[in-house]
């Protein structure tokens, strides 16, 4: 067995949100020699459960083995309501096991990711309930920064008391940013609200429900989006070049590794 391999998938594990309790089971498949092997195992989310399928293959020409992609399964109350999707893996970089299913409960994930040319940009994904690819699993709706969708400035037009504080700011955005349904107080007038929000990127505008999670309804969602429908965002042309599709990620798209800030982790 390769010990600095061994390392190095632990803390792709962990970084992507795993945590630490399928080491022993990794290091036994490993020692074992197989081709490829999977390793099972499931994440609380106050009342939802994800069930995770994580997929590793060895090196034809070494001892090496990789942590290729994981399946994602958000049951529902009956088989035909589950929602799945599978997510690749590159250097222990992707989507991690909570944006996951932040992306199966219909939420937007900022990540930074690589075209086929190697050239870095950035990007909101929401997985396409309406498309498939070739193999199987569901298409994402890109939004790119051409867009013009700003987190921050649609932030600034509600009365948000946690912008006030640049450290409660940033945690804020940076929840938003992984796709997080994140509880706020609204200042209305002497009093305060508690509020849950979530980031709309199609819309240029944040989801809000009260604090029994029943969503408000804003005016500008009764407008016309300038997204389609299971379409990617326009952008111009010479940015398209990014909207390589997101079905081979290990070939074309990639997350770029961001160190996690672990204090504002959820």
């Amino acid at each position: 067995m390769n010990a600095k391999n061994l390392e190095f998938l632990k803390e792709g594990i962990k970084y992507l949100g795993f945590g630490e309790g399928l080491n022993n089971k990794l290091t036994e498949e490993l020692n074992s020699g197989k081709n490829g092997f999977q390793l099972h195992t499931e994440n609380q989310y106050g009342k939802d459960k994800v069930n995770y399928v994580l997929d590793f293959s060895k090196s034809d020409k070494s001892d090496m083995y990789f942590f290729n992609k994981y399946s994602a399964t958000l049951p529902g109350q009956s088989a035909d309501q589950d929602k799945s999707q599978t997510f690749f893996i590159k250097k222990n970089s992707g989507v991690t096991a909570k944006e996951a299913y932040n992306l199966l409960n219909g939420r937007s994930v900022n990540k930074d990711l690589t075209n086929q040319e190697g050239e870095k940009y950035n990007a909101w994904l929401q997985i396409d309930w309406n498309q498939k690819d070739n193999h199987g699993n569901h298409k994402f709706k890109m939004i790119h920064e051409a867009y013009g969708f700003s987190l921050q400035n649609v932030l600034k037009k509600h009365p948000i008391k946690e912008l006030n504080d640049q450290i409660t700011s940033d945690r804020l955005t940076q929840s938003l940013e992984r796709g997080n349904l994140h509880q706020v107080t609204f200042l209305k007038g002497d009093k305060e609200e508690k509020m849950f929000i979530e980031a709309n990127p199609q819309f240029k505008s944040l989801n809000i429900y009260d604090g029994n999670l029943k969503k408000v309804y804003q005016e500008n969602e009764k407008k016309q989006s300038g997204v389609d429908n299971g379409k990617e965002v326009s952008a111009p042309k010479e940015e398209r070049k990014q909207s390589a599709s997101f079905e081979e990620p290990d070939e074309t798209l990639t997350s770029e590794k961001k160190q996690p800030k672990r204090k504002v982790k959820v």
